[in-house]
């Protein structure tokens, strides 16, 4: 329900968004079953396909939107599902649920294809909780669950390690079958990276990596914005974020890997948080931006924010007391200083079934979708498919 409301215009007024119309729709109808394996920016976008593939062939073009946000909501909840299940061994689980709709945010990786990896990642990272299974319908699920987001985005190559740490304390077929089963789709994503010449990073500059700027972008992505809000972020100079990140983020992580009865739990969440928050601000090079105005590259601090958010909530009823009320506190301002805003501004709609009937034909259109100043290039359908 708060998915929903967080960003209801996605399910009642559905509209593609970037890459869904651009790559997905249109590779789909010039490629047909080859653009499962086509890599974009460099890796296999499995989900997206299996989608765009599926709405051609159920449904005219005018509901296509709808069917794409609507799996895309329903993969959200079924990540939901998975997190609330028994056999996935994590405590505090509605906080853990609360983070992924409460937490600051454009909104742009939420109910949409195009930044289904960025949520799906999720399930990689629950397989390492996820205790063994006890029927053949419980590991078919476990492995085609790791088969088809492994495919679907990088993470497999930043969740690998964690598998393979979890398979060498608890030695069994089940653990090494998870493992052999990401490692693959790790070595899929991880050849085609390098073998399509894209540069790992966005940016492909010469500029010389700054250390502190990057710490700043964390400390405010991670830690300034989604406690403090946008106001105190705007209102200080953007080298003082840093010192938050090493303040708040620092503690917080060697918390996680002290002798506790919790820390099977706290340490794997914060080495993910370490691979991934390091991964994504290298990709955006979040050093070379002169200013951070929030909305740049949000997509690639969505998961490194859940999983501080789930730190901080595994810290509730933390000893020292102090440190307990600390991490409350930090949650209740959290969700006070956005509540505000929780609900995502409605876009513009370009009334995609006024606009469609060209893809309906197979003739060739600029068709405006989002976000605002986006549109699909339509080049037509190929004539042995009109």
């Amino acid at each position: 329900m708060l998915l929903a409301l967080r960003k209801p215009w996605a399910l009642h007024t559905p509209q593609l968004w970037a890459e869904d119309g651009s790559i997905f729709l249109t590779q789909d109808e010039q490629m047909g079953l080859r653009a499962w394996w086509e890599p974009y920016n460099g890796y296999l976008h499995l989900l997206p396909r299996l989608i765009a593939w599926t709405a051609s062939r159920v449904a005219d073009v005018a509901w296509w939107p709808a069917i794409y946000n609507g799996l895309a909501f329903a993969i959200n909840v079924a990540l939901f599902a998975r997190l609330a299940s028994p056999r996935v061994r994590l405590p505090a689980k509605p906080g853990l649920l609360l983070a992924f709709v409460l937490v600051v945010g454009t909104g742009e990786v939420l109910i949409n294809v195009t930044n289904l990896q960025w949520v799906t990642a999720f399930f990689l990272l629950l397989q390492v909780f996820t205790s063994r299974p006890e029927t053949w319908g419980q590991r078919a699920g476990d492995l085609l669950i790791l088969a088809v987001v492994g495919l679907n985005g990088p993470f497999a190559l930043l969740i690998c390690p964690l598998l393979a740490w979890r398979a060498a304390r608890e030695r069994h077929a089940d653990n090494v079958a998870a493992l052999v089963v990401l490692a693959a789709c790790a070595a899929v994503q991880g050849w085609l990276v390098t073998r399509s010449g894209t540069t790992l990073a966005l940016h492909e500059g010469a500029e010389p990596f700054r250390a502190w700027h990057a710490l700043s972008v964390v400390g405010v992505r991670l830690v300034s914005w989604p406690v403090l809000g946008p106001a105190v972020v705007k209102a200080t100079p953007l080298w003082l974020h840093g010192g938050v990140a090493l303040a708040v983020l620092g503690p917080l992580l060697l918390r996680a890997f002290r002798p506790d009865p919790r820390r099977e739990v706290r340490a794997p969440l914060a080495a993910a948080l370490i691979l991934i928050t390091a991964a994504c601000v290298y990709r955006a090079r979040a050093d070379t931006w002169n200013a951070d105005g929030l909305v740049n590259g949000d997509r690639y601090f969505y998961l490194p924010r859940v999983l501080f958010a789930w730190l901080v909530v595994l810290e509730w009823n933390a000893r020292p007391r102090a440190v307990a009320w600390t991490a409350r506190l930090l949650c209740v301002a959290g969700v006070l200083t956005h509540l505000p805003y929780f609900m995502l501004p409605a876009p513009p709609d370009y009334q995609w079934a006024r606009h469609c009937d060209p893809i309906r034909r197979g003739e060739p259109a600029n068709i405006y979708t989002l976000p605002e100043g986006w549109w699909i290039e339509y080049p037509g359908r190929p004539p042995e498919k009109r």
